[in-house]
């Protein structure tokens, strides 16, 4: 599939589709819910027609009493299983309703209330705690819009280790670039992964299954519930013509019971692992026969759809077979119930016997199916971001040099706030010092540079209007923090975080370093002197990077390195007593400062 290099040509603005999606699932929410209003209604009129009808004008059991009993009985069935279906429809509208609510919200930059990955954050990753991949006001947060446990693992898994190899980026990029175009795929599957109330512990539970114990299921039980349901039929058959006693079936009641006893311990370990999960089984079927049922171009897609239709069978019908097994041993928790079906058709070893037989035919390749569900739902959020963002671009690789950026900001600023720089660091050029005053926007153009690396290795559209690079490691040092728990001062771990980035490139490892304000815990002598020392011995690796300081000596450094390392800065105004800030990004060394017009503006000095 080929892909543009900037504005995709659509006929609708991201806005204009969600805004007509939103109107169109509000209406037929609105239409459903009246519909399950009158069904309710109906389904009273026929409940007392059944109940009350035959007793005010028949004698009770004769055989109009029993029609009129029956029609209505019958009727009121049929209207609980069509409330039941109108009922789903609901629910699928609501989930339809709230995404594309949720969709207009986050292109207006409120999206504070969606999940954030808060549980990803980890202050020694690489680079996702520097530059708030995860958390509140997160990367994570904007982008993310899966349905499934499942998904939403895998697309905080993208985050955390991008892809560095180029067939596999250029394959994901094709993905992505044709689910974006595909708006009405996304938001059914959306929808459909929402229905199955997945948790995280019937996740646990479905990827168990594949585990599951069923080897005391042998032949001597297969041949026992073979006999056992055709001789409850038999004597059945026999005690209502009369032929044998009653004692005969209730025997063999009890008998059923005994066996049922025998295998109860084994049976309940299985059913604790199964339980309840019939309805998240269907839900899966349902993800499983979308992709089945569309057609794609991408190899990456037909790739994954091709793990789906492995077996003889389509993987939705199987799925959906495990479900009725499930459901089918779910019968037992009906206390009633699974004592008379245990009487009298050893249910729960028929059952066991059912799922022992998908098991052995489905059950390897149950997981690869699950991945399948999650990696599309993982690249339905990606698809999305760049469907979100139409003056977004797929970067092109890089022959040399590490990135070439034009017009490249930072994804999360609104695009009416967001000030763009062009940016490279490619050629001779390895290493990037930025100075600038305090607010000058050093900070942001360091997270900037970042997470459009990051977007760049997961496969998706960066915030630029081009942008080549390689794909490399990304390690960052912007924000250390002291631990009491460790016993680490705030100086003590950024020591430790600066000779992690070093020790990661002496192993040969091409790193791409963006450091922020180097030795910030020591005085202003060892920052200066540690700061050439440091930047000094990464250029000897041959290590590409950024690094933004207030340090105003590290800017003698392309005197010494010539075209090796260059100086970038963000400058300052001071407009008729007041600070202005472009947010440009300039050649050369900051000439502006401002620490103490701020402190007199707050009022801190005089």
């Amino acid at each position: 599939m080929e892909r543009d290099a900037g504005i995709e040509q659509r006929t609708v603005t991201p806005e204009g589709f969600y805004t007509a999606k939103r109107s169109e699932w509000s209406e037929k929410l609105s239409q459903l819910k009246s519909k399950s209003r009158r069904l309710g209604w109906l389904r009273l009129l026929f409940f007392l027609l059944a109940v009350g009808l035959p007793f005010l004008f028949f004698k009770p059991f004769s055989a109009l009493f029993l029609i009129t009993m029956l029609i209505p009985a019958v009727i009121f069935v049929r209207l609980v299983k069509l409330a039941g279906k109108v009922n789903e429809q609901i629910r699928y509208a609501s989930h339809l309703l709230e995404l594309n609510t949720t969709e207009l919200d986050v292109l207006r930059h409120s999206f504070e209330s969606l999940p954030d990955g808060n549980e990803f954050i980890d202050p020694e990753h690489d680079f996702t705690y520097d530059l708030d991949i995860f958390g509140k006001g997160s990367l994570f947060q904007y982008l993310n819009r899966t349905s499934t446990k499942g998904g939403y693992s895998v697309l905080a898994g993208r985050f955390i280790s991008p892809f560095r190899d180029k067939t596999v980026i250029s394959e994901q990029q094709d993905m992505i670039s044709e689910l974006s175009s595909m708006p009405g795929f996304r938001q059914e599957y959306y929808a459909l992964g929402k229905m199955t109330r997945e948790n995280i512990e019937n996740r646990e539970a479905l990827i168990s299954i594949s585990n599951i114990d069923l080897s005391f299921f042998g032949k001597k039980e297969a041949v026992l519930t073979a006999l056992f349901i055709p001789l409850t039929g038999i004597i059945l058959g026999f005690v209502t013509a009369g032929v044998l006693p009653v004692k005969f079936l209730v025997w063999l009641f009890f008998a059923g019971l005994l066996i049922t006893a025998i295998y109860l311990k084994r049976i309940n370990k299985i059913h604790k692992q199964l339980s309840k999960l019939g309805d998240i089984l269907e839900g899966c079927s349902k993800l499983i026969h979308l992709i089945e049922k569309t057609d794609f171009s991408s190899k990456g897609l037909i790739k994954l759809k091709s793990q789906l239709s492995g077996d003889k069978r389509k993987a939705s019908e199987v799925i959906k077979q495990l479900s009725r097994y499930v459901n089918m041993l779910d019968q037992r928790l009906n206390m009633l119930t699974g004592i008379l079906l245990n009487g009298f058709l050893l249910w729960d070893l028929y059952v066991t016997g059912r799922i022992k037989k998908w098991h052995a035919d489905h059950g390897a390749s149950l997981e690869a199916w699950f991945d399948v569900l999650k990696e599309v739902d993982a690249l339905n959020s990606l698809a999305g971001f760049r469907f979100n963002h139409p003056g977004f671009t797929f970067p092109r690789f890089s022959e040399s040099g590490i990135m070439t950026a034009k017009n490249m900001g930072h994804p999360l600023i609104p695009a009416d706030e967001r000030v763009n720089n062009d940016f490279d660091i490619t050629g001779e050029k390895q290493i990037v010092i930025i100075t600038g005053a305090n607010m000058a926007g050093k900070s942001t153009f360091l997270r900037t540079a970042g997470v459009n690396m990051v977007l760049a290795g997961m496969g998706t559209v960066v915030c630029a209007s081009e942008f080549v690079f390689r794909p490399v490691r990304l390690i960052t040092s912007m924000r250390t923090f002291d631990s009491l728990y460790k016993h680490e001062s705030y100086f003590f771990s950024e020591l430790k975080r600066l000779k992690y980035i070093v020790e990661e490139i002496k192993r040969g490892e091409e790193v791409f370093f963006i450091l922020d304000e180097i030795l910030k815990g020591t005085n202003s002598h060892d920052k200066t002197k540690g700061s050439l020392a440091l930047t000094e011995k990464l250029l000897s690796f041959g290590a590409s990077g950024l690094i933004a300081t207030h340090d105003l000596e590290l800017g003698k450094l392309p005197d010494m390195h010539p075209g090796k390392i260059v100086n970038n800065c963000f400058e300052v105004e001071f407009d008729n007593g007041r600070l202005k800030f472009d947010y440009i990004l300039r050649n050369g060394i900051t000439l502006s400062h401002n620490a103490t017009y701020l402190m007199k503006n707050m009022g801190l000095i005089d």
